[in-house]
């Protein structure tokens, strides 16, 4: 098995918004602070990104443990990038 886990922080500040996109229950703006690969719950590989690395991400929710995500930098499809996530089973 293999894990990708984001440490992130989402806002939902509007003010700074000028794509007029609503943040809010399906959209966020998503501040990306790093990114780790692990395997087997061992840390491979940990990018750190630039201070302002954000997205915007619109969440489809398929059922309780399944989420289709829509991230890309202005919030309009043209650049969206489309990522299929599946709840993981804890241990």
């Amino acid at each position: 098995d293999s894990v990708t886990t984001v440490s992130a922080t989402a806002s939902s500040d509007s003010s700074s918004n000028s794509n007029n996109i609503d943040h809010g229950a399906t959209t966020w703006r998503v501040d990306f602070v790093s990114l780790t690969l692990s395997i087997f719950q061992l840390p491979i590989f940990t990018q750190r990104f630039k201070e302002g690395t954000a997205r915007t991400w619109k969440m489809t929710y398929l059922d309780g443990d399944t989420r289709i995500v829509r991230a890309g930098k202005t919030g309009r499809g043209e650049d969206d990038w489309i990522f299929y996530m599946r709840r993981g089973v804890s241990e």
